[in-house]
């Protein structure tokens, strides 16, 4: 009887050895796999860090330019402002008409069609509207 149950436990550790084989082998497909798949996502957050790298830089050429424009609409506009003033038949008094009726205080009447205190006054006065009476 001995000898059977000699048999048995090795046959049992024969057994757990092929197990747990199988399982040292499944885990090292199991680490390669994932390590795969890391691999994969690392390239992928690589390839999506480039993207928006380029997004960022594409936005702040588009800001450089809307500033840009910006800037040459406020020159242009100072400009034709300029030439309003030039024109004979759209003097310094029609430029300032228009900018009361917009709402221009007495200061900027002055500054921009140089007239005197007196003159902003009355023009603000005529062009007064009547909520503000």
């Amino acid at each position: 009887m001995p000898d059977f149950a000699l048999l048995v436990m090795i046959s049992v550790l024969f057994a757990l050895v092929t197990v747990a084989l199988g399982v040292a082998v499944w885990s090292v497909a199991r680490v390669r796999a994932l390590q795969q798949r890391l691999m994969n996502q690392e390239l992928a957050l690589l390839s999506l860090r480039g993207a928006l790298s380029v997004l960022c830089s594409s936005e702040m050429q588009a800001d450089q330019r809307q500033a840009e424009m910006a800037q040459r609409l406020r020159v242009l506009a100072g400009q034709q402002e300029q030439m309003l003033l030039r024109d004979p038949d759209q003097g310094p008094y029609q430029h300032a008409i228009r900018l009361a009726v917009r709402g221009a205080s007495r200061e900027q009447l002055m500054e921009t069609c140089g007239l005197t205190r007196g003159e902003a006054d009355l023009l603000l006065f005529i062009n007064r509207s009547p909520e503000e009476t």
